[in-house]
């Protein structure tokens, strides 16, 4: 944390060695302050309640009462301190114990000095009421009933099996759409688990991420996840993808299926970003979304990559799903009509986006979601009208586009076979 008010830190430990072990090393922080120490629960409740600090470094067995029950109280009493828990276990049962009691972060003693600077810098910046943001009412979308008990989420896929078409822009956009039109709780999954953008693209650092959901296993439940989920300030819920990509083989399919089955029931739209492929956690993607939405772009060799996904997804019997395309960068001078590319894939364009370079690569650059600082750009037009044809409130878009004239031959040169009318 860089400028402003210090992190203000209160170490609950039962062990003086280890309070003192902390505070010493935190005192070479110049954005971090010890306000205070205790060596048992209560004690440590009623000084969060009086000092308010900004992270309670919390040890998990304590006399009188165990972090858990501290932090239970902590987190009713002072809900503006973020509990970090210490413990010498890594079970993930003793994990889902603190994170079901409000903890924001869980620390395996012995760690190392970084670990504790970064995770008490990392959960300062989650401190704030983020959640505040996520029930606001968008101004002019309709009301929704607060806690809401139990949802049927409505799942939709963005695919494109190639790579630079736009999957992660109309994602993230998409997915800012529905929460602007309908008013209702979205969640964006980041599934590309090396490499996956959604951080950089909507601005987020920091956060937990699916390497989080792989450690907890089965103790994965609703409350859980809820904790891991990150809110952006458009009031869209995140789960990222792993900050590193070596922790990507972390997470399997089981690990997606467990989560998706709490977050249908969790959210009304859950839009996932993924990545080119028919891996065993694609076809999980596949296999549990509601909506195929493919993006392709006026390419010869994205024109072939949809035509062959479509004929796969005919095979491995997705034929049931809403399977929709969307054209990306719509321009005049690719040499092929649209009609010419809804023929040759037998199938018409749900939704045509325009192309515009310049404003897309900014926004992408700074992380500032295009659909919110370009609101009245065509492109968000036609992502917000995407977005009301997959929450029904809208028929698909079907007025001709401008194009170039009519020059015959180019999609021609696709021999594969063709999907049958």
């Amino acid at each position: 944390m860089t400028g402003g008010s210090p992190i203000r830190v209160l170490i609950v430990d039962d062990v003086p060695e280890s309070r003192d072990n902390i505070e010493r090393l935190l005192r070479f922080e110049p954005d971090i302050q010890v306000v205070g120490k205790a060596s048992r629960g209560q004690e440590g409740v009623e000084l969060a309640v009086r000092l308010q600090p900004t992270v309670v470094l919390m040890d998990m067995t304590l006399p009188d009462m165990d972090g858990v029950q501290a932090t239970l109280a902590i987190t009713a009493q002072a809900p503006g301190s973020a509990v970090i828990m210490l413990s010498v276990q890594s079970d993930p049962e003793l994990l889902r114990q603190a994170m079901l009691a409000g903890a924001r972060e869980f620390l395996v003693k012995p760690f190392r000095f970084e670990e504790l600077i970064e995770a008490v810098r990392r959960v300062a910046q989650l401190a704030r009421p983020v959640q505040m943001v996520a029930m606001t009412p968008v101004p002019g979308a309709p009301v929704v009933e607060a806690g809401r008990p139990d949802r049927d989420g409505n799942v939709i896929a963005v695919l494109g099996t190639k790579g630079g078409v736009g999957r992660t822009f109309l994602a993230t956009n998409l997915a800012i759409a529905l929460r602007q039109r309908t008013g209702k709780r979205v969640v964006l999954v980041d599934t590309d688990m090396a490499f996956g953008d959604v951080a950089v693209v909507m601005n987020v650092t920091k956060a937990k991420t699916w390497t989080d959901v792989a450690q907890l296993g089965s103790s994965l439940d609703q409350e859980v996840l809820e904790e891991i989920l990150t809110t952006h300030s458009s009031g869209v819920q995140l789960l990222l993808a792993p900050s590193i990509p070596q922790e990507a083989e972390m997470v399997t399919a089981e690990h997606f299926q467990t989560a998706m089955r709490h977050l249908r029931h969790m959210a009304d739209f859950i839009v996932i970003d993924t990545r080119p492929g028919f891996d065993e956690l694609m076809l999980a993607v596949m296999d549990s979304a509601d909506c195929l939405l493919y993006v392709l772009t006026m390419e010869m060799t994205a024109i072939k990559d949809a035509r062959q996904f479509l004929e796969v997804a005919d095979l491995l019997g997705y034929s049931d799903k809403r399977l929709m395309l969307v054209l990306n960068r719509v321009n005049s001078y690719s040499g092929i009509p649209i009609a010419d590319i809804e023929e040759n894939l037998k199938q018409e364009l749900v939704a045509r986006i325009a192309d515009d370079p310049a404003p897309v690569l900014r926004s992408i650059n700074e992380g500032t979601p295009f659909i919110e600082v370009h609101a009245d750009h065509r492109i968000s037009a036609e992502i917000s009208r995407l977005a009301g044809v997959v929450a029904d409130q809208e028929a698909p878009a079907t007025a001709p586009q401008p194009q170039e004239p009519h020059r015959s031959g180019l999609i021609s040169r696709l021999r594969l076979g063709r999907r049958p009318a």
